[in-house]
């Protein structure tokens, strides 16, 4: 049984340790064979883009005995070998732009050094750029290979003048390579964000924007028959630790770890591998995700925008606001799609308009972790999962009593200044607890004659969830039955709930509750 690889993003340390690596050569091999030589790929965080970079620099090395059973191996892949000037902007001390560049220039200098390259006068990070290039290309065309090109822009966002200064540095330096076609075999910059105004999208020749193309679809990430034959018998070892079957595992991944959709023309979903590889490795079902930490431009952001929670599940966006923007226009959404906070859940090909959702339990929970803390005051997320082990059960008992008596508690607990007496704020924590349950849940969800405010099931059951501000849970219970909200939840084939909230805006607590089968 072959190794798990956990942080390991070197091609030839996994193959030559014996550690999994997940045959992506098919589609590496129709990049280095189709059309175009430059190429852009945005990915979120921990999806393995340094190691596709790795892959990619090995083939160019002609390196063909680490690829020996991969399907690449088995092609008529001709194996030229090229120098390869392979860099990483997040390897690089970006601290400050006047330390970004001596460290770049550098790192340029010592690449230059392990070529037998003098780079003569140049003296700065474009000069270094384009002689080094020149000088590698008197050996054969070059294979440029730049991860996390955007590293250094990101790590200042919360400081417009700092982040300009980046992008300015970083638009010369690979605006160097607009001019060098002649040179180059290969071109390939991966990051998290698409950023106008760096001259990658606009100075190269024919870059061709990878990110939601059909092809790249599923080159990063793990399919679901890839994670059941590269990973089977993990699974079924951490089948016997919980004393479950194989088939419940498989289950349970793709509940936390599944649901990223890259592309409008496809319908696969990936596994984030990161995470797939943490629960295997500990054999606990854990948000991996929340412990590399939410970036803090992305939390003032959030801020910024008052915690639009409800509106990020059904969220709707044209091509053009999903795919870049501008450092003085951060716009949220595009941000936490190009994050991997959002995904695609559906594309309209008429209107050319995306619909975002979180892709798994994993992420919403990342969401709530940090967006909870700021609405309801606790900064422990003990509370939270007591609270929603004891929802859970009460649930599964169908036990709506209780489970509206441990709601009293919680709200209870919320400091009086952080509450908003309106039906919007209390829906908000409402969502977020029942997301935190693992439910799968829906807000204004609409009907042919108007609004649910919440709508959640769990495995057994359908719960329509109507809240009122200074009103009776007998008049939200009036709402659902005269609107025939259930009608529209027939299909799923679920008993259905009808649940009303009343909370008072003097005392900010549930003071009525009433329920009822529909």
């Amino acid at each position: 049984m072959k190794k798990l690889p956990d942080n390991i993003a070197d091609f030839k340390t996994l193959i030559a340790n014996d550690y999994i690596y997940i045959d992506k050569t098919k589609h590496i091999y129709d990049l280095l064979t189709g059309s175009g030589q430059n190429f852009f790929l945005s990915r979120p965080r921990r999806f393995g883009k340094t190691l596709l970079v790795s892959v990619l620099e090995q083939i160019f090395l002609g390196n063909r005995e680490l690829f020996k059973g991969l399907w690449i191996d088995q092609s008529d892949y001709a194996w030229p070998k090229h120098p390869v000037l392979r860099l990483s902007m997040a390897g690089v001390d970006a601290s400050t732009p006047k330390r970004f560049e001596e460290n770049l220039i550098l790192e340029l200098h010592q690449k230059a050094k392990s070529a037998k390259i003098n780079l003569g006068k140049a003296n700065t990070p474009a000069s270094c750029f384009k002689t080094l290039i020149l000088e590698l290309a008197e050996q054969g065309k070059v294979a440029v290979l730049i991860d996390e090109y955007d590293y250094p822009i990101l790590t200042h966002l919360q400081d417009l003048k700092t982040a300009s200064e980046m992008r300015d540095i970083l638009k010369s330096f690979y605006g160097v390579l607009k001019d060098l076609d002649a040179q180059l075999r290969f071109v390939f910059l991966t990051g998290v964000t698409k950023f106008n105004k760096t001259s990658i999208f606009s100075g190269i020749n024919n870059l061709r924007d990878l990110t939601l193309e059909k092809k790249a679809a599923s080159l990063l990430g793990i399919e679901p028959d890839e994670l059941k034959t590269y990973f089977s018998e993990h699974i079924h070892n951490v089948a016997i630790e919980q004393n479950k079957t194989d088939q419940q595992i498989f289950n349970e991944l793709k509940t936390w770890y599944n649901g990223y959709r890259f592309s409008p023309d496809s319908e696969k979903r990936v596994y984030n591998p990161c995470s797939v590889l943490r629960c295997l490795i500990d054999g606990q079902f854990r948000n991996y995700w929340s412990q590399t930490g939410t970036p803090s431009f992305l939390v003032k952001l959030l801020k910024e925008n008052n915690f639009p929670t409800l509106e990020l599940e059904n969220l709707t966006l044209s091509e053009q606001e999903l795919g870049t923007f501008e450092i003085e226009q951060l716009k949220l959404p595009t941000l936490l799609f190009q994050a991997g906070y959002l995904t695609i859940k559906d594309y309209d090909p008429e209107s050319n308009l995306y619909t975002l959702s979180y892709p798994n339990q994993e992420v919403s929970q990342s969401m709530i972790e940090f967006i909870a803390p700021m609405m309801t005051g606790q900064d422990s997320f003990v509370p939270w999962q007591a609270l929603a082990a004891k929802l859970k059960k009460a649930l599964a008992l169908q036990d709506l009593e209780t489970f509206c008596s441990l709601l009293k508690p919680f709200f209870a607990d919320i400091p009086y200044d952080l509450h908003i007496p309106l039906e919007r704020y209390y829906q908000t924590v409402f969502y977020m607890l029942v997301k935190f349950m693992g439910a799968e849940i829906m807000t204004e969800e609409k009907t042919n004659i108007g609004r649910i405010d919440v709508v959640f099931q769990t495995p057994t059951q359908v719960y329509i969830v109507e809240l009122k501000m200074g009103q009776s849970a007998q008049k939200a219970l009036k709402q659902i039955k005269e609107r025939h909200y259930a009608q529209k939840y027939t299909l799923l084939n679920k008993p259905m709930m009808a649940v009303g909230l009343a909370f008072d805006p003097a005392s900010k607590n549930i003071v009525d509750q009433a329920w009822e089968v529909i």
